[in-house]
């Protein structure tokens, strides 16, 4: 009982330390959209081209053997990577018709959805002690993304269904995720394979799309950035390391410990931090019903912890 309440424990750091790291990627990405004016999905293709290099390079100086995995693997890393790439234009997409606050509200309706997914997939039967903190948190980070009532989401329909389609990615991240450990791939490994995998898909993307999807290339050469200085290099580099990197690694080993329902849940104090940091960083400032949404995710997060 003891070794099961330390696991948990570990993998509730794991999470929120994870969480509180990718809070830092839309602030690095806004300074490469607005002020650097580059197409999202590009500066994406570079984060995920710079995580796998780096990782490549650090397994094989440091653990080379975790660089090698059975064929039998191949195929889920390919989906998995696949799911990333499209997890990034779907959510690129949603805020183009929706705005960042109905989008991020949206994406986290991704905990239902894995909560039962997880359940159909033979995992653990969800139980009524687990909605008040479904509900603390969805609640929560709705108020802090600035949503007040039913009348901020005014979708299109093509929003909508962008919306709730980046959930069932963001679900399917998740539970991809579960299944890599559960084969004994390291998450260093998991997250050099997929970042990699998933690079090659944005690349193809930007080639053949160039610009008919919101925030890919208009043309090839855009892909090269031209006109970027070393300081839009280095923040890229740094979000490559830093949120994206170490971000995502640490969430991935969380998932040795919890389920991905769970993970989920806990992964909506993101946008709280995001606001948290955002207010020292970018001068920018909450209101009381965004500091209310804190504390109830906070209050979430509690009662998750509790059951």
């Amino acid at each position: 009982m003891i070794k099961l309440k330390s696991s948990t424990s570990l993998g509730i750091a794991q999470v929120l330390s994870g969480a509180a790291l990718i809070s830092l990627v839309g602030i690095f990405i806004k300074i490469m959209v607005v002020d650097y004016a580059q197409p999202i999905l590009v500066v994406t293709f570079w984060r995920n081209l710079f995580v796998c290099t780096i990782l490549m390079a650090g397994l094989r100086i440091f653990k080379p053997h975790k660089l090698k995995f059975e064929r039998e693997n191949i195929g889920l890393l390919a989906v998995y990577g696949a799911v990333l790439t499209g997890l990034n234009g779907i959510w690129g997409g949603s805020v183009y018709f929706n705005g960042a606050g109905v989008s991020t509200v949206l994406v986290y309706v991704s905990v239902p959805i894995t909560v039962l997914a997880q359940w159909a997939l033979g995992g653990e039967k969800p139980n009524l002690r687990i909605l008040p903190s479904i509900l603390f948190c969805l609640l929560g980070c709705a108020l802090v993304c600035g949503i007040q009532g039913v009348s901020d989401f005014s979708l299109t329909p093509i929003g909508m269904f962008l919306g709730l389609l980046s959930a069932v990615f963001f679900s399917a991240y998740a539970l991809l995720g579960r299944e890599c450990t559960k084969r004994g791939l390291s998450s260093f490994s998991i997250m050099m394979h997929v970042f990699g995998i998933a690079a090659v898909y944005m690349l193809i993307l930007n080639l053949f799309v160039q610009g008919m999807i919101p925030g890919t290339a208009p043309n090839p050469a855009a892909i090269l950035m031209p006109g970027v200085d070393w300081k839009g290099w280095a923040c890229i580099l740094t979000l490559a390391i830093g949120p994206s990197m170490t971000g995502w690694t640490l969430i991935t080993a969380s998932l040795n410990h919890l389920s991905p329902s769970v993970v989920n849940i806990l992964l909506t104090v993101e946008p709280m931090m995001t606001a948290l940091v955002a207010i020292p960083v970018l001068g920018e400032y909450m209101t009381l019903e965004q500091w209310g949404g804190c504390f109830l995710v906070i209050i979430g997060v509690i009662v998750l912890k509790k059951r």
